[in-house]
């Protein structure tokens, strides 16, 4: 491929992830990707072979998700000495810390909650496999089989998803008061789990 060729692709590959992120999944689009790349849309199909395709590449070349070490930032030693509702807790603490910091992730999920396409099947995938291997390597920490990890992960996973979705574009203030709302209901739930 000619170094031309490289760059008009990163340029529309990255046209893609600022339209989601300055203007949400609506203006998402062939015409608008284009026009953001300053180059012709025939380009698209050309490189990509069409707009599920540059979406795919979108997803395959940029870092959209978090990694499972950036949850458990522990080791089974470590976790032993910390009770599970705790460190469920703290990584679900984390989960959010981690959701938060990725705005185009935010918008992606946003995205995904309305419409399927390739880039969110692939995110949706992705999210799944991290969330495999979380539940898979504290199951190994904890050797608790009556306990539930991978369901407990799961509901709770799918409210704050739910929360931090809805409040991507909301003030501090009242996100403030809708977290503190989640985070006593998940605490009162994994203690009365616990017991």
């Amino acid at each position: 491929m000619t170094r031309s060729r490289l760059k008009t692709e990163q340029r529309l590959i990255d046209a893609v992830g600022s339209i989601l992120l300055e203007q949400g999944y609506p203006a998402v689009g062939i015409n608008a990707i284009a026009r953001r790349a300053g180059c012709d849309k025939v380009l698209i199909y050309r490189y990509f072979g069409g707009f599920d395709e540059l979406l795919l590449a979108f997803a395959e070349t940029t870092t959209l998700w978090w990694e499972v070490d950036e949850i458990i930032t522990e080791s089974a030693a470590e976790c032993s000495a910390i009770p599970l509702p705790d460190y469920l807790q703290s990584l679900l603490n984390r989960y959010v810390t981690a959701l938060e910091s990725r705005p185009l992730a935010l918008e992606i999920m946003a995205w995904e909650m309305s419409a399927q396409n390739c880039l969110t099947q692939r995110l949706g995938r992705t999210r799944s496999e991290r969330g495999m291997e979380l539940v898979k390597r504290i199951r190994a920490y904890y050797h608790q089989p009556n306990i539930d990890i991978g369901g407990i992960l799961g509901v709770f996973g799918a409210a704050i998803n739910y929360l931090v979705i809805r409040t991507r574009k909301q003030s501090q203030q009242y996100k403030t008061e809708e977290w503190w709302r989640l985070q006593q209901t998940i605490t009162r739930l994994l203690q009365a789990y616990a017991d």
